[in-house]
């Protein structure tokens, strides 16, 4: 039986023009660094993927930088944008629903002196943009706000996030890693200084990413020792990653409101048939001002490792809310930070549909969901109170 992958957000399928694209590459003899005929053939390859991410956010392509993910991204973002002799202060704002990556890399900056000011969230995952502006002081020298966040499809309103933090003067960086590909990212329009990508979550291969850096903006080398990535990020460069992560955003830009408008009605027909089936079904997220593909659910009382299994046991891949550390369950950091209680947070998972999603899976999924709850957990698919 064909299986039925709904966890595009945690890495998108290849599509066969990407694979193809990376194949053609991976023909290339040379180093890009190199002189030689070889050599220029190959930075050129790396340069028509640069073209190609640049034009998917609208950013200028000597702004994006590549990287081997996007967590190094995030990091890089953090560190390099924040210099030991900040001209702005040592004060770094954040969420309390950032990518652990962003958290993990403030914590590590309060350790060596830096003041975190880490700001709360809505029920639905958002952020006030006053509250974002009331915790600004002329210390501050980095706001990181994500795009949308990758558990519960929220959209932050970044706009207006923005428009606060930068007539302020302070730098913006976006960990825009789940919304890239699947909604419009403008970086003109949306002036962040710096944005970090990953081109698994949008149909590119893993292992490759990139941080696009406003021009003007300063921003510390990631690594020395080489001239490659206009000297901030040395090392030879990945480029059949590189090459496949330009086609991916090629197709995602020409796809994207046709796809925004086809992933939003499959995501409503789920919600529709998880809400028939499993009446005690709690959804996460803003109703509206989310990722069109992207669907939290909570089923009290289950544990969301054993229900992913389960339905994988079934033929049905989907993720998880919360994070298995160490072997031993823990609420998400994202689902907390909403207030959504510690049974809740425990039973949850999310789907995310992609381009290869269709409806006669999302209708063999809610043939088989209901059965794998009441197997064992009856009260959930029945609506009795618990």
């Amino acid at each position: 039986m064909e299986r039925i992958d709904l966890d595009d957000q945690n890495s998108a399928p290849l599509s066969p023009e990407v694979a193809e694209a990376i194949q053609g590459a991976l023909k290339l003899r040379g180093n890009p660094s190199s002189p030689h005929a070889e050599g220029r053939r190959c930075l050129q390859a790396i340069e028509r993927a640069r073209a190609g991410v640049a034009g998917l956010i609208n950013a200028r392509p000597e702004e994006v930088v590549f990287t081997s993910s996007g967590t190094e991204a995030n990091c890089w973002a953090l560190t390099g944008l924040t210099p030991p002799q900040a001209a702005k202060g040592r004060q770094i704002v954040l969420s309390a629903v950032e990518h652990r990556s962003v958290l993990q890399t403030a914590q590590r900056l309060e350790a060596q002196g830096w003041a975190v000011t880490v700001l709360p969230v809505d029920r639905w995952g958002r952020v006030d943009p006053e509250a974002l502006e009331a915790a600004l002081t002329p210390e501050t020298a980095l706001v990181s706000l994500q795009w949308a966040n990758g558990e519960v499809g929220t959209l932050q309103p970044l706009p207006e996030c923005v428009r606060r933090v930068k007539a302020r003067g302070i730098l913006f960086h976006s960990d825009s890693i789940a919304a890239v590909g699947k909604v419009p990212v403008d970086l003109r329009a949306v002036p962040a200084d710096a944005l970090s990508l990953a081109a698994n979550t949008f149909g590119g291969p893993p292992g490759v990413g990139a941080l696009v850096v406003r021009k003007g903006v300063r921003i510390l080398p990631l690594f020395v020792g080489g001239a490659q990535e206009q000297g901030r990020r040395a090392g030879t460069e990945n480029w059949p990653g590189i090459v496949g992560m330009g086609r991916a955003a090629e197709l995602a830009m020409d796809r994207l409101n046709q796809a925004q408008a086809r992933l939003t009605w499959l995501r409503e027909r789920l919600i529709q048939g998880v809400s028939d089936r499993v009446p005690q079904a709690l959804f996460n997220g803003h109703p509206t001002e989310r990722l069109p593909g992207h669907l939290s659910v909570s089923f009290p009382g289950m544990e969301a490792e054993a229900l992913v299994l389960a339905l994988d046991l079934e033929g049905v891949a989907v993720g998880m809310g919360s994070a298995c550390t160490s072997r031993t369950m823990k609420a998400s950091h994202v689902l907390k930070a909403m207030g959504i209680d510690e049974e809740h947070a425990l039973g949850t998972i999310t789907f995310t549909l992609g381009v290869e999603t269709t409806p006669e899976q999302i209708d063999r999924l809610l043939e088989i969901l209901p059965k794998v709850i009441a197997s064992g957990h009856p009260e959930l698919v029945e609506g009795r109170a618990r």
